[in-house]
């Protein structure tokens, strides 16, 4: 179903269709059916020009408008209108680079309005009708300027809902090279009418050679103009990755860096999200970012996951004819043209950029090639993110039972506590110690004392909520902070857990036998302590005061708690 602004740009095309129809109706009385011969001849020179246009990445480049000028001048408004318009549906209809009818049929449509549009300013100016016009100045440059503005400001409509989601579309650029292009073809286009009366349609043809020369020359040009664009894209990017960004915000910039080297409709960037297999958006423009947040990409589904697995760029020309898209839902049914680039670092794949365009035949290998170079910058940072995050990871924890280490703990805490004090949420911790651990080792070996302890992790573990936290807080101590638990809760869970593991059969997967017990203290934030610091020193006092009265017992910070579980 269409959007109010999709349904808007359907009726905006349509009406600009329908009124240029119209006004070839009502100018057609008006064609000089005796000079056909000489009209289709230059009808043809259009669809010689529109096949040689110059590309550029937000648009094409014609010298069509000398034949327009000459022929408003000489044959008059009618015979101007229909040339423009043929020429143009004649020419990007055989020679299509990817657009869609309607876009080839729009682009013939407002040249014709163009043309009328200015034959009327010029007839207000002034200005002659036939070669007499040629010598008018004023009226001219009143044609001129309207034919102009009015191609632009139909074509910023047309492009508006694209310019909308890119920004950095080069409209500048648009106006630059076109302004280039119509500083020479008005002087010839005027030549060519004064040599008219002198060679007829002999002159139109050898002057017309000198603008398809001029569109070599100016192909060349914005070639050099487009490639000197990509280096900077490379450029900035590398300069932006010197900031030591996040691997999202390197991502955003890339897909930013992309538009600006070339048009592109949608892009999506997607990483490895921590579970196996799974790649999720971390980086999305264009028109479809609110539905792309919601999607995933699975390793070795569809062909975007094929691409993770076989580590190989890809271009689809078109998603519609290509067995691997044909039958794929998503991005493959609503963007005909895509470019899929996958993240890799060394054996492994970090995630995949894929950019796509409705219209088929959009993307080639040139294109290919400078994603692929920035997929390889954007790599290098998510590289460093990911073994940076590895590296805090093993620093944050203790390598025999993978908890949290003590210093990692404790932060961690205080930013717990500091939250739940803003909030009045309250915290709970609990401090569990091994009784008699060093007897332990003595009797069967610190070998032996380890695998206890990794062992013992895996039933706290068990135990564990999903909002816990739990660290090795010293040889043969473990600390747990339970947000959210108070009262009899906090002391029920800490007396699960003692009975648990003295129920339990230790080191049986050695061929051995052995029970233990723990001594358990528990404080409340903020009942028992204002802050994280006084919170560990009221639950190591009740921590001592269980391996005084005994051992294997869990014994509270304060004898308010204890009166609470009574109830």
């Amino acid at each position: 179903m269409r959007s109010k602004r999709g349904v808007i740009h359907f009726l905006y095309i349509w009406f600009i269709v329908g009124l240029a129809v119209w006004q070839l109706y009502l100018l057609f009385p008006a064609l000089d059916i005796d000079r056909g011969r000489e009209l289709l001849a230059i009808i043809l020179l259009g669809v010689l020009a529109e096949w040689l246009s110059v590309p550029f990445p937000h648009g094409q480049l014609s010298g069509g408008f000398t034949l327009v000028l000459s022929t408003f001048l000489i044959f008059g408004p009618a015979a101007a209108a229909w040339v423009s318009g043929l020429s143009a549906v004649l020419g990007q209809g055989t020679a299509n680079r990817g657009n869609p009818m309607r876009t080839t049929i729009f682009n013939a449509c407002q040249y014709v309005l163009a043309v009328v549009a200015a034959g009327h300013v010029f007839e207000l100016s002034g200005g002659e009708p036939g070669l007499a016009g040629a010598v008018s100045i004023f009226p001219l440059v009143a044609f001129t300027v309207c034919y102009i503005v009015i191609n632009h400001l139909l074509v910023y409509f047309y492009l508006l809902p694209k310019r909308l989601h890119f920004p950095h579309s080069a409209w500048q650029d648009a106006v630059k090279w076109d302004g280039l292009t119509y500083l020479f073809t008005i002087p010839l286009g005027l030549l060519t009418v004064m040599v008219y009366n002198y060679t007829g349609l002999t002159g139109i043809l050898m002057l017309f050679s000198s603008v398809l020369a001029f569109q070599f020359i100016l192909r060349y040009y914005i070639r050099l103009q487009v490639t000197n664009r990509e280096l900077t894209a490379f450029y900035d990017v590398a300069m932006f990755i010197e900031k030591n960004p996040k691997p999202a915000e390197v991502l955003n910039f890339i897909l930013k860096s992309a538009g600006r080297a070339f048009s592109f409709h949608t892009g999506v960037a997607y990483l490895h999200s921590g579970e196996r297999d799974t790649f999720m958006p971390a980086a999305v423009s264009g028109p479809f970012s609110r539905q792309l947040h919601s999607t995933a990409v699975y390793r070795g589904e569809g062909i975007f996951g094929q691409s993770l697995t076989n580590r190989e760029p890809e271009i689809i020309f078109d998603s519609r004819t290509d067995p691997r898209t044909r039958n794929e839902a998503g991005l493959c049914q609503v963007l005909r043209s895509l470019l899929i680039i996958p993240l890799l670092s060394g054996k492994e794949s970090l995630g995949v950029i894929v950019l796509g365009e409705k219209r088929p035949m959009a993307f080639d290998e040139k294109h290919l090639h400078i994603m692929t170079i920035l997929g390889r910058q954007a790599a290098i940072t998510v590289e460093n993110s990911v073994l940076t995050g590895r590296l805090e990871h093993i620093v944050s924890r203790d390598a025999l039972t993978g908890f949290y280490n003590s210093g990692t703990f404790y932060k961690t805490v205080s930013e717990i506590c500091e939250s739940a004090g803003e909030s009045g949420a309250a915290a709970g911790l609990i401090i569990i110690d091994v009784d008699q651990f060093g007897i332990f080792n003595e009797r069967y070996g610190r070998p032996a004392g380890d695998w206890l302890l990794a062992e013992l992790a895996g039933i706290i573990e068990g135990e564990m909520r999903g909002d816990d936290i739990v660290s090795r807080c010293g040889g043969d101590e473990f600390a747990l902070l339970l947000p959210g638990a108070c009262g009899h809760r906090l002391l029920n869970y800490a007396e699960n857990i003692r009975e648990e593991i003295r129920g339990h059969y230790f080191l049986e997967k050695v061929g051995r036998q052995a029970r233990i017990t723990v001594s358990i203290g528990v404080a409340e934030f903020p009942r028992d302590a204002g802050d994280a610091a006084g919170l560990f020193k009221a639950t190591q006092r009740a921590l001592e005061k269980a391996k005084k009265d005994g051992r294997d017992q869990v014994a509270a910070a304060a004898v308010s708690i204890i009166g609470a579980y009574g109830e």
